[in-house]
């Protein structure tokens, strides 16, 4: 019974730990500097997390994870589009909104969870679990009183990351059974399969000319620091919380 807990409590600590330096790291990546660029900090991310994994592999360490191949990859791609999709929502609520507000959105997140298993896993959702969601998210209303304001398009990207979150998890939970995933299969193949997406996307999209010039001015430097330390901290959490969240998943449930 002991040795069951311990199991089951390290994956949460683990998962709580890098799911709360990654909201913070992106935070002051997202709005403490000049330009916010959320799909190239999406791009260090990912590159963060299959560079440490092969890096990891390559040095010796327990690090294994299953080679990319075609088959693998179509079954798991909508996993990977649903990731990048909760990431880039959660990114642009964080330009938006303070951490606490973020805290209340994505307690919430949780409720959505629930009823999205009972529609797809048929599973129960008791009174219980209602009263313990509703406690959770009124503690983390109470918590963040003082800093509840309206931002329009906060809302709107926080509304969607509920939505893309809750998907993300029922979607994982369902595929990664298919595929039969381990959990540093589940990093490798989301991040390799999104990282060219990202790339592109932050090339087409992200003001790079603005960037250039605004970092190439010395009297900036001390700020470009700044960013590539809190982007370089962004990789190594991402990684962090790449493998927690199946390994929690896999241990627990999707509302744990």
């Amino acid at each position: 019974m002991s040795s069951n807990w311990v199991q089951t409590a390290i994956p949460i600590a683990a998962y709580c730990a890098s799911s709360i330096t990654m909201t913070l790291v992106n935070k002051l990546v997202l709005s403490g500097f000049q330009f916010h660029m959320v799909f190239f900090m999406l791009a260090v991310q990912a590159f963060g997390s299959v560079g440490l994994m092969v890096l990891a592999n390559r040095v010796g360490l327990n690090v294994k994870y299953r080679a990319m191949n075609m088959a693998d990859a179509k079954t798991w791609f909508p996993v990977a589009c649903s990731q990048a999709l909760m990431l880039y929502t959660g990114g642009k609520s964080l330009e938006y909104l303070n951490v606490p507000l973020f805290t209340v959105f994505k307690n919430l997140t949780i409720i959505a969870v629930a009823y999205g298993e009972k529609l797809v896993f048929k599973a129960a959702v008791t009174p219980l679990m209602l009263t313990s969601f509703s406690l959770m998210a009124l503690s983390s209303i109470v918590g963040a009183w003082n800093d509840i304001s309206f931002t329009g398009w906060g809302y709107f990207w926080m509304t969607l990351n509920c939505f893309t979150s809750a998907t993300f998890v029922i979607h994982m939970r369902k595929v990664i059974k298919q595929v039969n995933f381990q959990d540093f299969d589940t990093v490798y193949f989301n991040n390799l399969l999104t990282l060219p997406l990202y790339i592109v996307l932050s090339l087409v999209q992200e003001n790079w000319s603005g960037f250039v010039v605004y970092y190439s001015d010395k009297a900036n430097a001390d700020e470009l620091s700044q960013f590539v330390q809190g982007m370089f901290i962004s990789g190594v959490a991402a990684f962090a919380i790449s493998y927690c969240s199946p390994w929690c998943l896999r241990t627990t449930s999707s509302t744990t």
